[in-house]
Protein backbone atom coordinates (compact mmCIF):
# COMPACT_ATOMS: atom_id res chain seq x y z
CA UNK A 1 0.00 0.00 0.00
CA UNK A 2 1.53 3.26 -0.35
CA UNK A 3 1.71 6.27 1.57
CA UNK A 4 -1.14 8.08 0.36
CA UNK A 5 -3.40 4.53 0.70
CA UNK A 6 -2.42 4.45 4.55
CA UNK A 7 -4.00 8.10 5.22
CA UNK A 8 -6.82 7.06 3.97
CA UNK A 9 -7.49 4.16 6.70
CA UNK A 10 -6.07 7.22 9.47
CA UNK A 11 -8.19 9.65 8.55
CA UNK A 12 -11.39 7.73 8.04
CA UNK A 13 -10.95 5.95 11.45
CA UNK A 14 -10.34 9.86 13.24
CA UNK A 15 -13.22 10.84 10.95
CA UNK A 16 -11.07 13.74 10.06
CA UNK A 17 -10.73 15.35 6.42
CA UNK A 18 -7.07 15.01 5.97
CA UNK A 19 -5.29 17.23 3.65
CA UNK A 20 -7.81 16.76 0.88
CA UNK A 21 -9.80 19.02 2.55
CA UNK A 22 -7.24 21.55 0.83
CA UNK A 23 -9.46 21.04 -2.23
CA UNK A 24 -13.01 22.02 -0.98
CA UNK A 25 -13.77 24.74 -3.27
CA UNK A 26 -16.98 23.00 -3.35
CA UNK A 27 -17.81 25.20 -0.61
CA UNK A 28 -17.39 28.36 -2.55
CA UNK A 29 -21.61 28.84 -3.28
CA UNK A 30 -24.97 27.86 -2.74
CA UNK A 31 -26.49 25.81 -5.54
CA UNK A 32 -27.42 27.86 -8.49
CA UNK A 33 -28.05 28.22 -12.24
CA UNK A 34 -26.14 24.88 -14.05
CA UNK A 35 -23.17 26.86 -16.28
CA UNK A 36 -23.24 24.04 -17.95
CA UNK A 37 -26.55 23.63 -20.29
CA UNK A 38 -26.40 19.83 -21.45
CA UNK A 39 -26.88 18.70 -17.26
CA UNK A 40 -29.89 17.38 -16.99
CA UNK A 41 -30.16 16.43 -13.15
CA UNK A 42 -33.74 14.97 -13.05
CA UNK A 43 -32.66 12.65 -15.40
CA UNK A 44 -29.32 12.09 -13.85
CA UNK A 45 -30.51 11.66 -10.60
CA UNK A 46 -33.01 9.29 -12.44
CA UNK A 47 -29.96 7.31 -13.39
CA UNK A 48 -28.20 7.40 -10.18
CA UNK A 49 -31.61 5.78 -8.33
CA UNK A 50 -31.07 3.13 -10.32
CA UNK A 51 -27.92 2.07 -10.82
CA UNK A 52 -27.58 0.26 -7.62
CA UNK A 53 -23.93 0.27 -5.99
CA UNK A 54 -22.79 -3.38 -5.82
CA UNK A 55 -21.19 -4.71 -2.87
CA UNK A 56 -17.68 -4.04 -4.09
CA UNK A 57 -18.57 -0.39 -4.96
CA UNK A 58 -19.99 0.05 -1.73
CA UNK A 59 -17.13 -1.34 0.05
CA UNK A 60 -14.78 0.95 -2.06
CA UNK A 61 -16.97 3.88 -1.09
CA UNK A 62 -16.42 3.00 2.89
CA UNK A 63 -12.48 3.84 1.88
CA UNK A 64 -13.01 7.14 0.87
CA UNK A 65 -12.80 10.57 2.05
CA UNK A 66 -16.22 11.28 3.88
CA UNK A 67 -16.56 14.64 2.16
CA UNK A 68 -19.64 17.55 4.19
CA UNK A 69 -22.39 17.43 1.39
CA UNK A 70 -24.54 14.68 0.49
CA UNK A 71 -23.44 11.90 -2.07
CA UNK A 72 -25.33 13.51 -5.44
CA UNK A 73 -25.45 15.77 -8.37
CA UNK A 74 -26.01 19.49 -8.03
CA UNK A 75 -26.76 22.63 -9.95
CA UNK A 76 -24.03 24.64 -10.66
CA UNK A 77 -23.23 27.20 -8.70
CA UNK A 78 -21.82 31.48 -8.27
CA UNK A 79 -19.20 32.94 -6.02
CA UNK A 80 -20.72 34.75 -3.08
CA UNK A 81 -19.94 38.50 -2.52
CA UNK A 82 -17.35 39.30 0.27
CA UNK A 83 -18.97 40.31 3.54
CA UNK A 84 -18.03 42.69 5.58
CA UNK A 85 -14.87 44.64 4.37
CA UNK A 86 -12.97 46.36 6.97
CA UNK A 87 -10.06 47.56 8.34
CA UNK A 88 -7.72 45.15 10.06
CA UNK A 89 -7.12 44.06 13.29
CA UNK A 90 -3.96 44.67 15.64
CA UNK A 91 -3.50 42.04 18.26
CA UNK A 92 -0.46 42.23 20.41
CA UNK A 93 1.21 40.18 22.68
CA UNK A 94 4.00 41.97 25.06
CA UNK A 95 4.32 44.94 23.02
CA UNK A 96 4.24 42.97 19.69
CA UNK A 97 2.24 42.52 16.60
CA UNK A 98 0.60 39.43 16.26
CA UNK A 99 0.69 38.38 12.72
CA UNK A 100 -2.83 36.57 11.95
CA UNK A 101 -2.06 33.87 9.30
CA UNK A 102 -4.59 31.49 8.17
CA UNK A 103 -3.91 27.90 6.95
CA UNK A 104 -5.48 24.60 5.89
CA UNK A 105 -4.21 21.02 6.37
CA UNK A 106 -1.91 20.63 3.70
CA UNK A 107 2.06 19.30 3.96
CA UNK A 108 3.40 22.64 1.80
CA UNK A 109 2.35 24.52 5.20
CA UNK A 110 5.11 23.01 7.13
CA UNK A 111 7.68 25.16 6.67
CA UNK A 112 6.28 28.12 8.38
CA UNK A 113 4.38 25.70 11.30
CA UNK A 114 8.03 24.51 11.57
CA UNK A 115 9.74 27.87 11.54
CA UNK A 116 7.12 29.00 14.22
CA UNK A 117 7.64 26.44 16.42
CA UNK A 118 3.77 25.63 16.19
CA UNK A 119 0.38 26.80 15.96
CA UNK A 120 0.58 29.36 18.71
CA UNK A 121 2.72 32.82 19.10
CA UNK A 122 5.69 31.82 21.16
CA UNK A 123 9.19 32.97 21.95
CA UNK A 124 10.41 29.98 19.89
CA UNK A 125 9.50 31.08 16.72
CA UNK A 126 12.15 32.70 14.00
CA UNK A 127 9.96 35.08 13.52
CA UNK A 128 9.99 36.27 17.05
CA UNK A 129 13.68 35.40 17.57
CA UNK A 130 15.05 37.32 14.65
CA UNK A 131 12.65 39.37 13.35
CA UNK A 132 10.41 40.65 16.32
CA UNK A 133 6.58 39.45 15.78
CA UNK A 134 4.66 36.79 16.40
CA UNK A 135 2.64 34.92 14.48
CA UNK A 136 -0.43 33.03 14.59
CA UNK A 137 -1.15 30.29 12.73
CA UNK A 138 -5.31 29.10 12.87
CA UNK A 139 -6.94 26.30 10.89
CA UNK A 140 -9.49 27.54 8.28
CA UNK A 141 -10.46 25.28 5.69
CA UNK A 142 -12.90 26.85 3.87
CA UNK A 143 -11.89 28.99 1.55
CA UNK A 144 -14.76 31.49 1.49
CA UNK A 145 -14.25 31.53 5.33
CA UNK A 146 -10.71 32.50 4.98
CA UNK A 147 -11.67 35.01 2.34
CA UNK A 148 -14.30 36.64 4.17
CA UNK A 149 -11.54 36.43 7.57
CA UNK A 150 -9.34 38.72 5.07
CA UNK A 151 -11.88 40.85 4.26
CA UNK A 152 -12.99 41.69 7.42
CA UNK A 153 -9.69 42.28 8.88
CA UNK A 154 -9.69 39.76 11.51
CA UNK A 155 -6.96 38.14 9.51
CA UNK A 156 -3.78 39.77 7.71
CA UNK A 157 -3.07 37.00 5.17
CA UNK A 158 -4.83 34.69 2.83
CA UNK A 159 -3.88 30.99 2.00
CA UNK A 160 -4.72 29.56 -1.46
CA UNK A 161 -3.52 28.30 -4.90
CA UNK A 162 -3.05 30.85 -7.50
CA UNK A 163 -5.99 29.65 -9.65
CA UNK A 164 -8.05 30.00 -6.52
CA UNK A 165 -6.32 34.07 -6.01
CA UNK A 166 -7.74 34.99 -9.71
CA UNK A 167 -11.38 33.42 -8.63
CA UNK A 168 -11.41 35.70 -5.93
CA UNK A 169 -9.56 38.44 -6.45
CA UNK A 170 -12.27 40.29 -8.19
CA UNK A 171 -14.62 40.79 -5.77
CA UNK A 172 -11.63 41.42 -3.09
CA UNK A 173 -10.29 44.57 -5.07
CA UNK A 174 -13.64 46.44 -5.00
CA UNK A 175 -11.95 47.57 -1.94
CA UNK A 176 -8.32 48.67 -2.02
CA UNK A 177 -7.69 47.65 1.41
CA UNK A 178 -8.58 44.09 0.74
CA UNK A 179 -6.50 44.24 -2.58
CA UNK A 180 -4.56 40.30 -2.35
CA UNK A 181 -0.95 41.24 -2.55
CA UNK A 182 0.79 37.70 -3.20
CA UNK A 183 3.73 37.70 -1.93
CA UNK A 184 5.69 34.23 -1.77
CA UNK A 185 4.47 30.49 -4.07
CA UNK A 186 5.03 27.91 -0.75
CA UNK A 187 4.79 25.11 -3.09
CA UNK A 188 3.45 23.17 -6.37
CA UNK A 189 0.81 20.36 -6.25
CA UNK A 190 3.03 17.40 -7.08
CA UNK A 191 0.04 14.68 -6.89
CA UNK A 192 -2.36 16.03 -4.61
CA UNK A 193 -4.85 16.45 -7.99
CA UNK A 194 -6.11 14.22 -10.83
CA UNK A 195 -8.51 12.26 -12.85
CA UNK A 196 -9.60 8.55 -12.88
CA UNK A 197 -10.76 7.07 -15.99
CA UNK A 198 -12.41 3.65 -16.99
CA UNK A 199 -13.06 1.75 -20.46
CA UNK A 200 -11.69 2.89 -23.42
CA UNK A 201 -10.64 6.43 -21.87
CA UNK A 202 -7.17 6.29 -21.68
CA UNK A 203 -5.56 9.92 -22.34
CA UNK A 204 -6.98 13.35 -22.58
CA UNK A 205 -7.12 13.23 -26.15
CA UNK A 206 -10.08 10.57 -25.41
CA UNK A 207 -12.48 12.93 -23.98
CA UNK A 208 -13.04 14.43 -27.79
CA UNK A 209 -16.80 13.76 -28.90
CA UNK A 210 -16.99 10.93 -31.14
CA UNK A 211 -19.82 10.41 -33.15
CA UNK A 212 -22.07 12.71 -31.31
CA UNK A 213 -21.00 10.78 -27.64
CA UNK A 214 -19.90 12.90 -24.94
CA UNK A 215 -17.50 11.42 -22.41
CA UNK A 216 -19.79 12.23 -19.04
CA UNK A 217 -16.96 13.43 -15.81
CA UNK A 218 -18.42 13.86 -12.23
CA UNK A 219 -16.48 17.35 -10.40
CA UNK A 220 -16.79 19.86 -7.93
CA UNK A 221 -17.17 22.89 -10.21
CA UNK A 222 -15.30 26.34 -9.96
CA UNK A 223 -12.46 24.23 -7.78
CA UNK A 224 -8.69 23.18 -8.31
CA UNK A 225 -9.85 19.63 -10.14
CA UNK A 226 -12.15 22.19 -12.52
CA UNK A 227 -9.16 23.92 -13.78
CA UNK A 228 -7.21 21.24 -13.71
CA UNK A 229 -9.45 19.12 -16.45
CA UNK A 230 -10.12 22.60 -18.28
CA UNK A 231 -6.34 23.28 -18.80
CA UNK A 232 -5.73 20.06 -20.08
CA UNK A 233 -8.66 19.83 -22.85
CA UNK A 234 -7.07 22.64 -23.64
CA UNK A 235 -3.82 21.73 -24.06
CA UNK A 236 -5.54 19.02 -26.28
CA UNK A 237 -7.27 21.40 -28.40
CA UNK A 238 -10.65 20.00 -27.04
CA UNK A 239 -13.61 22.55 -27.08
CA UNK A 240 -15.08 21.47 -23.16
CA UNK A 241 -18.23 22.11 -24.75
CA UNK A 242 -17.36 18.26 -26.08
CA UNK A 243 -17.47 16.75 -22.42
CA UNK A 244 -20.67 16.41 -20.44
CA UNK A 245 -19.92 17.92 -17.01
CA UNK A 246 -21.91 16.87 -13.93
CA UNK A 247 -21.50 18.54 -10.54
CA UNK A 248 -21.07 16.90 -7.03
CA UNK A 249 -21.43 18.48 -3.67
CA UNK A 250 -17.52 18.13 -3.49
CA UNK A 251 -14.69 16.06 -4.47
CA UNK A 252 -15.10 13.32 -2.09
CA UNK A 253 -19.16 13.25 -3.15
CA UNK A 254 -17.57 13.04 -7.18
CA UNK A 255 -15.43 9.85 -6.54
CA UNK A 256 -18.49 8.35 -4.52
CA UNK A 257 -20.58 8.91 -7.70
CA UNK A 258 -18.07 7.56 -10.37
CA UNK A 259 -17.76 4.33 -8.02
CA UNK A 260 -21.12 3.64 -8.03
CA UNK A 261 -22.63 4.79 -11.22
CA UNK A 262 -21.00 3.13 -13.57
CA UNK A 263 -22.17 5.30 -16.63
CA UNK A 264 -19.46 7.52 -15.86
CA UNK A 265 -16.57 7.54 -17.62
CA UNK A 266 -14.34 9.84 -15.35
CA UNK A 267 -14.10 11.70 -12.38
CA UNK A 268 -11.66 14.30 -11.63
CA UNK A 269 -10.76 14.22 -7.61
CA UNK A 270 -7.58 14.68 -5.01
CA UNK A 271 -5.62 12.35 -3.14
CA UNK A 272 -6.00 9.81 -1.44
CA UNK A 273 -9.31 8.97 -3.30
CA UNK A 274 -7.97 9.19 -6.93
CA UNK A 275 -4.82 6.70 -5.91
CA UNK A 276 -7.58 4.62 -3.87
CA UNK A 277 -9.95 4.17 -6.41
CA UNK A 278 -8.10 3.63 -9.36
CA UNK A 279 -5.87 0.91 -6.94
CA UNK A 280 -9.49 -0.94 -6.12
CA UNK A 281 -11.74 -0.72 -8.61
CA UNK A 282 -11.43 -2.71 -11.63
CA UNK A 283 -11.39 -1.27 -15.25
CA UNK A 284 -10.12 1.99 -13.53
CA UNK A 285 -7.05 4.12 -14.15
CA UNK A 286 -5.24 6.88 -12.93
CA UNK A 287 -5.11 8.97 -15.87
CA UNK A 288 -2.97 12.15 -15.32
CA UNK A 289 -1.98 13.61 -11.66
CA UNK A 290 -0.23 17.18 -10.98
CA UNK A 291 2.78 14.89 -9.96
CA UNK A 292 3.33 15.04 -13.75
CA UNK A 293 1.64 18.38 -14.37
CA UNK A 294 3.96 19.89 -11.47
CA UNK A 295 3.73 23.05 -12.66
CA UNK A 296 -0.41 23.91 -13.25
CA UNK A 297 -1.17 24.52 -9.31
CA UNK A 298 0.63 26.42 -7.39
CA UNK A 299 0.13 27.29 -3.67
CA UNK A 300 0.80 30.64 -2.54
CA UNK A 301 -0.44 33.40 0.11
CA UNK A 302 -1.36 37.25 -0.07
CA UNK A 303 -1.66 39.71 2.59
CA UNK A 304 -4.05 42.94 2.71
CA UNK A 305 -2.80 46.06 0.74
CA UNK A 306 -3.37 48.12 4.03
CA UNK A 307 -0.85 45.50 5.52
CA UNK A 308 1.42 45.97 3.32
CA UNK A 309 1.26 49.57 3.10
CA UNK A 310 2.02 49.70 6.69
CA UNK A 311 4.36 46.87 7.60
CA UNK A 312 6.52 45.74 4.73
CA UNK A 313 9.59 44.59 6.59
CA UNK A 314 7.10 42.13 8.47
CA UNK A 315 5.73 40.95 5.41
CA UNK A 316 9.51 40.56 3.93
CA UNK A 317 10.42 39.01 7.27
CA UNK A 318 8.02 36.65 6.75
CA UNK A 319 9.05 35.18 3.63
CA UNK A 320 12.49 34.75 5.08
CA UNK A 321 11.46 33.07 8.29
CA UNK A 322 9.24 30.49 5.12
CA UNK A 323 12.15 30.25 3.21
CA UNK A 324 14.07 29.05 6.71
CA UNK A 325 11.17 27.26 7.56
CA UNK A 326 11.44 24.94 4.36
CA UNK A 327 15.43 24.74 5.07
CA UNK A 328 14.73 23.35 8.38
CA UNK A 329 11.74 20.90 7.60
CA UNK A 330 14.39 19.11 4.92
CA UNK A 331 17.47 19.06 7.35
CA UNK A 332 14.64 17.25 10.14
CA UNK A 333 11.28 16.04 8.37
CA UNK A 334 10.74 13.89 11.56
CA UNK A 335 10.49 16.98 13.65
CA UNK A 336 8.61 18.85 10.80
CA UNK A 337 6.45 15.58 10.52
CA UNK A 338 5.83 15.53 14.33
CA UNK A 339 4.43 19.67 14.55
CA UNK A 340 2.54 19.04 11.46
CA UNK A 341 1.11 15.85 13.45
CA UNK A 342 0.19 18.11 16.19
CA UNK A 343 -1.38 21.08 14.05
CA UNK A 344 -3.42 18.43 11.75
CA UNK A 345 -4.76 16.23 14.69
CA UNK A 346 -2.80 13.35 12.42
CA UNK A 347 -0.50 10.57 13.21
CA UNK A 348 2.92 11.22 12.44
CA UNK A 349 3.76 8.81 9.74
CA UNK A 350 0.80 10.10 8.16
CA UNK A 351 2.10 13.78 7.92
CA UNK A 352 5.83 12.30 7.18
CA UNK A 353 3.99 10.80 4.17
CA UNK A 354 2.34 14.14 2.87
CA UNK A 355 5.69 15.79 3.70
CA UNK A 356 7.87 13.21 1.79
CA UNK A 357 10.97 11.98 3.46
CA UNK A 358 13.26 13.96 1.27
CA UNK A 359 11.47 16.92 2.76
CA UNK A 360 9.38 17.83 -0.35
CA UNK A 361 11.78 17.95 -2.78
CA UNK A 362 10.83 14.53 -5.48
CA UNK A 363 8.51 12.97 -2.80
CA UNK A 364 5.42 13.91 -1.03
CA UNK A 365 2.04 15.60 -1.93
CA UNK A 366 3.72 18.93 -2.56
CA UNK A 367 7.16 19.84 -4.06
CA UNK A 368 8.18 23.07 -1.59
CA UNK A 369 9.46 26.11 -3.21
CA UNK A 370 12.83 27.42 -2.35
CA UNK A 371 13.91 31.38 -3.26
CA UNK A 372 15.29 30.30 -6.35
CA UNK A 373 12.37 28.40 -7.30
CA UNK A 374 10.25 31.65 -6.12
CA UNK A 375 12.39 34.12 -8.13
CA UNK A 376 12.06 32.47 -11.29
CA UNK A 377 8.33 32.22 -11.03
CA UNK A 378 7.54 35.68 -9.88
CA UNK A 379 10.92 37.00 -11.64
CA UNK A 380 11.74 35.39 -14.71
CA UNK A 381 9.61 36.45 -17.85
CA UNK A 382 11.03 33.69 -19.58
CA UNK A 383 9.49 30.96 -17.14
CA UNK A 384 6.74 29.13 -19.12
CA UNK A 385 4.89 28.30 -15.69
CA UNK A 386 5.59 31.91 -14.31
CA UNK A 387 2.95 33.57 -11.83
CA UNK A 388 1.68 35.45 -14.81
CA UNK A 389 1.39 32.13 -17.20
CA UNK A 390 -0.56 30.71 -14.20
CA UNK A 391 -2.19 33.93 -13.50
CA UNK A 392 -3.87 34.60 -17.13
CA UNK A 393 -4.90 30.63 -17.60
CA UNK A 394 -7.04 30.29 -14.26
CA UNK A 395 -8.60 34.21 -15.01
CA UNK A 396 -9.45 33.22 -18.53
CA UNK A 397 -10.86 29.88 -17.74
CA UNK A 398 -12.90 31.03 -14.86
CA UNK A 399 -14.05 33.99 -17.03
CA UNK A 400 -14.62 31.19 -19.95
CA UNK A 401 -16.78 29.31 -16.90
CA UNK A 402 -18.75 32.62 -16.17
CA UNK A 403 -17.34 32.59 -12.78
CA UNK A 404 -16.24 36.30 -12.97
CA UNK A 405 -16.73 38.92 -15.27
CA UNK A 406 -14.05 41.23 -15.44
CA UNK A 407 -10.74 39.44 -14.83
CA UNK A 408 -7.99 41.11 -12.53
CA UNK A 409 -4.32 42.13 -14.14
CA UNK A 410 -1.42 39.99 -12.46
CA UNK A 411 0.08 43.16 -12.50
CA UNK A 412 -2.12 44.37 -9.21
CA UNK A 413 -1.61 41.57 -7.21
CA UNK A 414 1.81 40.13 -7.72
CA UNK A 415 4.33 41.84 -5.31
CA UNK A 416 7.55 40.76 -6.93
CA UNK A 417 9.48 43.40 -5.32
CA UNK A 418 9.50 41.42 -1.93
CA UNK A 419 11.74 39.30 -3.39
CA UNK A 420 14.00 40.99 -5.83
CA UNK A 421 15.02 42.89 -2.65
CA UNK A 422 16.04 39.23 -1.23
CA UNK A 423 18.52 38.30 -4.27
CA UNK A 424 21.42 38.70 -2.76
CA UNK A 425 20.79 37.01 0.76
CA UNK A 426 19.91 33.59 -1.79
CA UNK A 427 21.88 33.60 -4.62
CA UNK A 428 23.68 29.92 -3.67
CA UNK A 429 19.94 28.74 -3.73
CA UNK A 430 19.73 26.53 -6.51
CA UNK A 431 16.17 25.19 -8.33
CA UNK A 432 15.17 21.82 -7.16
CA UNK A 433 12.04 21.37 -8.83
CA UNK A 434 13.20 19.71 -11.84
CA UNK A 435 14.02 16.21 -12.40
CA UNK A 436 17.40 14.90 -14.01
CA UNK A 437 16.01 13.45 -17.45
CA UNK A 438 17.44 10.36 -18.64
CA UNK A 439 19.24 10.72 -22.48
CA UNK A 440 17.17 8.04 -24.55
CA UNK A 441 14.66 7.00 -21.32
CA UNK A 442 11.73 7.94 -24.08
CA UNK A 443 12.60 6.08 -27.16
CA UNK A 444 10.50 2.72 -26.46
CA UNK A 445 7.69 4.56 -24.70
CA UNK A 446 7.41 7.56 -27.25
CA UNK A 447 7.40 5.13 -30.34
CA UNK A 448 5.07 2.37 -28.34
CA UNK A 449 2.53 5.21 -27.89
CA UNK A 450 1.79 3.81 -24.40
CA UNK A 451 0.77 6.19 -20.95
CA UNK A 452 0.44 8.98 -23.10
CA UNK A 453 -0.84 12.02 -21.24
CA UNK A 454 -1.99 13.79 -24.27
CA UNK A 455 -1.24 15.00 -27.70
CA UNK A 456 -1.77 18.55 -29.04
CA UNK A 457 -1.53 18.85 -32.21
CA UNK A 458 0.27 22.39 -33.67
CA UNK A 459 0.14 23.92 -37.33
CA UNK A 460 3.71 25.17 -38.04
CA UNK A 461 3.77 26.03 -41.95
CA UNK A 462 7.29 25.84 -43.08
CA UNK A 463 8.78 26.97 -46.92
CA UNK A 464 8.42 24.76 -49.36
CA UNK A 465 11.31 22.20 -48.73
CA UNK A 466 13.08 24.05 -46.01
CA UNK A 467 13.39 23.21 -42.27
CA UNK A 468 14.32 26.36 -40.68
CA UNK A 469 11.07 28.45 -38.71
CA UNK A 470 10.59 31.74 -40.53
CA UNK A 471 8.30 33.95 -38.40
CA UNK A 472 8.07 36.09 -41.94
CA UNK A 473 6.38 33.43 -43.55
CA UNK A 474 4.40 31.87 -41.08
CA UNK A 475 3.19 34.90 -38.58
CA UNK A 476 1.90 32.55 -36.11
CA UNK A 477 5.30 30.91 -35.34
CA UNK A 478 6.19 32.76 -32.44
CA UNK A 479 2.17 32.41 -30.80
CA UNK A 480 2.48 28.56 -31.37
CA UNK A 481 6.37 27.92 -30.03
CA UNK A 482 5.06 29.58 -26.65
CA UNK A 483 2.05 27.31 -26.43
CA UNK A 484 4.65 24.04 -26.68
CA UNK A 485 6.83 25.96 -24.38
CA UNK A 486 4.08 26.18 -21.54
CA UNK A 487 2.83 22.97 -22.26
CA UNK A 488 6.59 21.53 -21.63
CA UNK A 489 6.51 23.92 -18.64
CA UNK A 490 3.60 22.65 -17.25
CA UNK A 491 4.35 19.46 -17.18
CA UNK A 492 7.38 19.88 -15.74
CA UNK A 493 7.83 16.28 -14.56
CA UNK A 494 6.87 15.03 -18.05
CA UNK A 495 8.75 13.73 -21.34
CA UNK A 496 8.02 16.14 -24.10
CA UNK A 497 7.62 13.94 -27.83
CA UNK A 498 7.52 16.10 -30.68
CA UNK A 499 6.63 14.70 -34.15
CA UNK A 500 6.78 16.30 -37.63
CA UNK A 501 4.19 15.21 -40.03
CA UNK A 502 4.29 16.02 -43.82
CA UNK A 503 1.34 15.53 -46.24
CA UNK A 504 1.71 12.71 -49.33
CA UNK A 505 1.13 15.70 -51.92
CA UNK A 506 4.34 13.86 -53.49
CA UNK A 507 3.91 10.48 -52.70
CA UNK A 508 5.04 8.26 -55.69
CA UNK A 509 7.23 10.96 -56.31
CA UNK A 510 9.91 11.38 -53.71
CA UNK A 511 11.69 8.93 -51.39
CA UNK A 512 9.49 8.18 -48.31
CA UNK A 513 13.14 8.17 -46.59
CA UNK A 514 13.84 11.74 -47.80
CA UNK A 515 10.24 12.86 -46.32
CA UNK A 516 10.68 11.36 -43.32
CA UNK A 517 14.18 13.21 -42.91
CA UNK A 518 12.23 16.37 -43.99
CA UNK A 519 9.20 16.14 -41.18
CA UNK A 520 11.83 15.43 -38.33
CA UNK A 521 14.26 18.12 -39.50
CA UNK A 522 11.23 20.14 -39.20
CA UNK A 523 9.86 18.87 -35.65
CA UNK A 524 13.56 19.47 -34.65
CA UNK A 525 13.78 23.00 -35.42
CA UNK A 526 10.82 23.32 -33.59
CA UNK A 527 12.74 21.67 -30.45
CA UNK A 528 15.68 23.71 -30.55
CA UNK A 529 13.81 26.71 -30.58
CA UNK A 530 12.09 25.81 -27.57
CA UNK A 531 15.51 25.22 -26.05
CA UNK A 532 16.96 28.29 -27.37
CA UNK A 533 14.10 30.25 -25.66
CA UNK A 534 13.41 28.35 -22.15
CA UNK A 535 16.10 26.86 -19.45
CA UNK A 536 14.94 23.29 -20.01
CA UNK A 537 16.79 20.18 -19.89
CA UNK A 538 17.69 19.04 -23.55
CA UNK A 539 16.68 15.55 -22.40
CA UNK A 540 13.11 16.47 -21.82
CA UNK A 541 12.82 16.50 -25.47
CA UNK A 542 12.62 13.58 -27.95
CA UNK A 543 12.07 14.40 -31.89
CA UNK A 544 9.89 11.81 -34.67
CA UNK A 545 9.80 12.17 -37.95
CA UNK A 546 7.17 10.79 -39.74
CA UNK A 547 6.67 11.70 -42.79
CA UNK A 548 3.37 11.16 -44.72
CA UNK A 549 2.75 7.99 -42.96
CA UNK A 550 0.68 9.86 -39.90
CA UNK A 551 -1.94 11.67 -41.40
CA UNK A 552 -5.12 13.60 -39.71
CA UNK A 553 -8.18 11.38 -39.10
CA UNK A 554 -10.42 11.90 -42.24
CA UNK A 555 -7.98 14.23 -44.10
CA UNK A 556 -6.00 11.54 -46.73
CA UNK A 557 -7.15 13.26 -50.11
CA UNK A 558 -3.71 14.11 -51.07
CA UNK A 559 -5.52 15.78 -53.74
CA UNK A 560 -7.20 18.37 -51.45
CA UNK A 561 -4.82 21.55 -50.21
CA UNK A 562 -6.73 21.72 -46.99
CA UNK A 563 -6.32 18.10 -46.22
CA UNK A 564 -2.77 19.03 -47.10
CA UNK A 565 -2.66 22.00 -45.06
CA UNK A 566 -3.87 20.72 -42.19
CA UNK A 567 -1.42 17.60 -42.06
CA UNK A 568 1.49 19.42 -42.26
CA UNK A 569 1.77 19.55 -38.52
CA UNK A 570 4.09 19.33 -35.68
CA UNK A 571 2.25 17.27 -33.06
CA UNK A 572 3.90 17.27 -29.45
CA UNK A 573 2.91 14.28 -26.96
CA UNK A 574 3.67 14.51 -23.37
CA UNK A 575 4.20 10.96 -21.62
CA UNK A 576 4.83 10.72 -17.77
CA UNK A 577 8.36 10.91 -16.28
CA UNK A 578 7.47 7.41 -14.58
CA UNK A 579 6.68 5.47 -18.16
CA UNK A 580 10.82 5.57 -18.90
Amino acid sequence: MTGRGKLVVTILILAVVGFGVYRWWDKIAPAGKSMNPSVDTAAVKKALDAAKPTPAAADISSKLLAGTNAVSLVDGSSIPPVSGVSDYDKPMKDGKLIVEFPINVWPGWAPIIVANNGMEPNEGSVFFKKYGFYVHLALVDDPVKARDLFASGHSHVLWGTLDMMALFSPELVKDSRTVPVICQQIDWSGGGDGIVSRGDLHNINDFRMKNGHRRKVVLAQNSPSHYLIMSLLIDAGIDPAEVDFKWAGDAPAAAKIFVQDKTFDAFVGWSPDIYTVSGEVPGTRLMVTTGSANHLIADVWAVRNDFYRDHPDIVANLARGIFEGMDMVRKDVPNAARLLSAAYKLPVEDCTSMIGKDGGVAEGDAHLANYRENSNFFLDPFNPSNFEVVWNRASTIYKSLGAITVPVSSSKVKAAGVLAKLGAEYKEVRDLSQPTFKAGAMFKNAEAESGEILTKSVIISFEPNKTGLNPQYDTNIPVMLDEIGKLAGAFGNAYIVIEGNTDASRKGVVPPDLVRQLSYDRADSVRRSILDKYKFDPNKFKVLGNGWENPVAGMTDASNPEHNRKNRRVEVKVFPLEKE
